[in-house]
């Protein structure tokens, strides 16, 4: 008999307990542990922090999903002992184990930038996506008797792919936070200290990106280099050097992310809290410790450089770790994990968005990749839970 621990009930520890329980023998014990009994579809954060979907939409109860083979642990990690095979919580007795999957997550990235953890909103989980939102309605009720106008500013620092899906979901909300609160209209503004965006996508897309912010009235200040969040203002400066302030009351962090601090606090060796490993998903001399998701950094055979850190690929790894761990306890060789996409979709509010499949190199966007994003979505559920939870959370609404 041998214990296998899963830390981390994001989209690699969910697909791992789903195959861990395939591929170990009967009598092997099975752990997930995780802070919260509460799995989150995170790609889809960015509606909650807008307001425009319930958070319950995007949520499922762990325990009800992971079968009675698996044990559920609440806990919050603190320390992992690679050497001991021990590990460590804040708010629960320490736990050993003969195999691990590492899956802990990420955490916002502030970069050094002087203010960000004091004066911006995160999209870490949950509660700090329910929270941009409820900020954001107390700004627009505030201005009622403020008359402030920095209460109806908004400032999205990052255009990646959360602050870009973020800012579609705004044009959405704003108008509707204007119409309820009798105000004038919003100001939203985009920071980024790249002269472009998405570089994932082509050229004609990323056009299409930004003509869809012209057209909703997003300002793009591109090239726009963020030195500073004070209080109620975002200081930059521009490709001249010369600096800047943009007043906002709401300002929303979508910089960047790192894999868990816990990484780093248990002494990886590692980048931005992303541990390197090897083909199989192992840990270099320790075969029994398998990193995946966003603590992981795989490498791409092709271009030598790590895999950007999706859902996508957290299932898929999750997946292959599980099987792997199967492979060792059968005494069989693990395989080396391969990875393709299927494509990428960024959306730009609930009916437009921009994308790319893969099998086919076919850019799509508008109405196509709006809802081509929900289908991914409901790919994921059934891929990290099953197909039940496909009915009761999906993204059904294709066509409306």
């Amino acid at each position: 008999m041998a214990t296998t621990l899963v830390l981390g009930g994001g989209y690699a520890g969910m697909r791992a307990v789903k195959f861990l329980q395939k591929s170990l023998p009967t009598e092997d014990e099975i752990i997930l542990v995780d802070q919260t009994p509460t799995h989150t579809e995170k790609t889809n954060l960015h509606e909650v922090a807008a307001g425009t979907i319930a958070p319950d939409r995007i949520t499922y109860q762990i325990p009800d999903i992971i079968g009675k083979r698996v044990q559920f642990v609440q806990a919050t990690v603190k320390n992992v002992d690679i050497e001991q095979k021990q590990v460590t919580f804040e708010d629960h007795p320490e736990m050993t184990y003969d195999y691990l999957v590492l899956a802990l997550g990420f955490q916002s990235e502030t970069f050094g930038v002087a203010g960000a953890d004091e004066n911006a909103l995160p999209m870490d989980d949950l509660a700090t996506s329910q929270a941009v939102y409820e900020h954001l309605e107390e700004r627009f009720k505030a201005y009622r008797t403020s008359k402030d106008k920095n209460d109806l500013k908004i400032a999205v620092c990052g255009a990646g792919f959360t602050g870009i899906e973020l800012l579609g979901e705004l044009t959405q909300t704003l108008p509707r936070l204007q119409a309820k609160y009798q105000t004038p209209a919003a100001k939203l503004v985009c920071l980024e200290r790249m002269p472009s965006i998405l570089p994932m996508f082509t050229q004609e897309l990323r056009d299409y990106a930004l003509k869809f912010m012209e057209k909703n009235n997003v300002e793009m200040r591109l090239g726009a280099v963020i030195e500073a969040i004070k209080p109620g203002a975002v200081v930059y400066s521009d490709a001249d050097k010369n600096e800047h302030e943009f007043t906002a009351n709401t300002i929303i962090w979508t910089v960047g992310v790192s894999g868990s601090h816990v990484i780093a606090d248990s002494g990886f060796d590692q980048r931005r809290n992303r541990v390197v490993v090897k083909p199989d998903l192992s840990l270099e001399g320790h075969p029994e410790v398998f990193i995946v998701g966003d603590v992981a950094a795989v490498m791409d055979p092709e271009s030598n450089r790590p895999y950007p850190t999706t859902a996508q690929i957290a299932l898929a790894a999750g997946e292959q770790a599980a099987k792997n761990i199967g492979a060792l306890r059968h005494n069989q060789a693990t395989a080396t994990f391969h990875y393709e996409s299927s494509g990428t979709v960024a959306s730009l509010s609930d009916r437009d968005g921009i994308g790319e499949i893969f099998s086919s190199n076919k850019p799509v966007h508008g109405y196509a990749a709006s809802a081509l994003k929900k289908i991914i979505t409901d790919r994921s559920l059934l891929e990290s839970a099953h197909l039940g939870t496909v009915f009761s959370k999906g993204r059904f609404d294709l066509y409306h």
